[in-house]
């Protein structure tokens, strides 16, 4: 594996991976911008600051600058913490947060064009993908944050490309990775969850630093006895786990949230505002709702009294509540204003959610039950084995008008829509990145 991406030649990969790569990076700037003033980063930013950390690295949407290493933490953080990034239904990894933040990271620091940034960011985000298939399902269902716990091998691969480490280089890189690899799902629902993604971005830069300059790992982590697999996986490493590197793409298989929260609560959201016959409802007319949702998703997000924002983001009985009550499911959904608001409360505790073997974890069976005695139903159903439909470029383009809106309204969302699409003929990546700084 680590050899096949230090030979990877951009000239080499078909036209509809390279278009995946600049889709994806547009997702993940989004929601960087979406975050960056959040108030969790500034509280993060005043941690490591007090810390000490400090340098040229500029941060996406901000008017600080700080170290690499923390630069990637910081962007890795502010991309997860609206939980509104993408998804590899697959394994259930976000891949791009921590990829491009380390990426992100090292603009201005190495030469760089953006057919370079992009380049490296597909390896990554292929690499993490990859090793997550082969120690699915069962490291998730274990309970490892599996974005970061795969993602950090992604970052690594990518730096290391960046900075042309050697294929036995790179192969510590990923050692150095493995070791480092970590993020338990008991994070999920508070600040920590996003930290888990931001280590893992750092530690993955890292890794491709230390072996850079010849500090050694072990070059067989991800598949020796008391490596990464044998450790954190449920059975040996898969063995086609390189099969047709470069021809079969898993990142090809990455999707993007509609919605900022959980992917394991699409479903029910889906059901809650499907068209063209979507419900009016008010709180005061359903007496209860049952949602049948699979059950991976009961035991992740069946959570009735969400205290903040950030475990609304987890719970299906708020995302059902306020999906049904304000007929949509945007960032404001998912605040900690609409979990403390009466009506979305009430509601709230008569979501009942039970679960049904039979369901995959694309599907949501709705039922309302009115106080009138009526009873309304609704099933959302995924074609088997399939992730869900790609996002056009029409509504990616416009989330992330939203999300500048939201959280950098200082960018110009049109200007930077325009730098993305010659992402990669630019010279320079650290020129698409100047845009978005914030001038103090």
């Amino acid at each position: 594996m680590a050899d096949w991406v230090v030979r990877s030649q951009w000239s080499d990969i078909e036209a509809t991976a390279k278009a995946v790569a600049s889709r994806s990076l547009v997702n993940w700037l989004g929601c960087v911008l979406g975050g960056a003033s959040d108030p969790a980063v500034d509280q993060l930013l005043a941690a490591v600051q007090q810390l000490g950390s400090s340098g040229k690295s500029p941060l996406s949407g901000r008017a600080e600058s700080t170290d690499p290493g923390t630069s990637a933490l910081v962007h890795a953080f502010a991309s997860n913490i609206l939980d509104y990034d993408d998804t590899h239904w697959a394994t259930a990894i976000h891949p791009a947060g921590i990829v491009a933040s380390a990426l992100a990271a090292l603009v201005g620091h190495a030469k760089m064009s953006g057919e370079d940034f992009l380049h490296a960011f597909l390896l990554g985000t292929e690499v993490e993908c990859r090793i997550g298939m082969a120690v699915s399902p069962g490291h998730y269902e274990q309970g490892w944050h599996i974005t970061a716990t795969c993602g950090v091998f992604g970052a690594a691969v990518a730096a290391g490309r960046i900075m042309g480490l050697s294929s036995q280089q790179m192969a510590w890189a990923m050692g150095h990775a493995a070791t480092q690899s970590s993020g338990l799902v008991a994070s999920l629902g508070s600040m920590a969850k996003s930290l888990n993604i931001g280590h893992a971005a750092r530690n993955g830069l890292l890794a491709a630093q230390w072996a850079r300059y010849g500090i050694t790992a072990n070059d067989q982590a991800l598949e020796a006895r008391f490596g990464f697999a044998d450790v954190m996986g449920s059975r040996p490493l898969d063995p086609l786990l390189c099969e047709r590197l470069g021809h079969h793409w898993e990142a090809e298989r990455n999707t993007f949230k509609p919605y900022p929260c959980g992917f394991l609560l699409h479903p029910a959201v889906d059901a809650c505002l499907a068209s063209p016959d979507r419900w009016t409802v008010d709180e005061e007319t359903i007496d209860h709702v049952l949602v049948v949702v699979h059950p991976l998703a009961q035991v992740r997000a069946d959570r009735p009294h969400p205290v903040n924002g950030l475990e609304s983001k987890l719970s299906l009985q708020h995302a059902v509540a306020v999906a049904l009550l304000q007929g949509e499911a945007g960032v404001r959904a998912f605040s900690d204003a609409s979990v403390n608001d009466p009506n979305v409360q009430a509601l709230r505790s008569r979501v009942r959610v039970v679960s049904d073997e039979k369901l995959t974890a694309q599907d949501a069976c709705l039922e309302l039950h009115l106080c009138s005695g009526q009873r309304l139903s609704r099933e959302i159903r995924a074609t088997s084995g399939q992730a869900p439909a790609t996002m056009s470029d029409a509504v990616l383009e416009r989330k992330f008008c939203d999300l500048v809106a939201y959280g950098t309204p200082h960018c110009d969302a049109p200007q930077l829509l325009d730098a993305l699409q010659r992402f990669p003929q630019a010279e320079d990546a650290a020129d698409l990145f100047r845009l978005t700084v914030r001038r103090p």
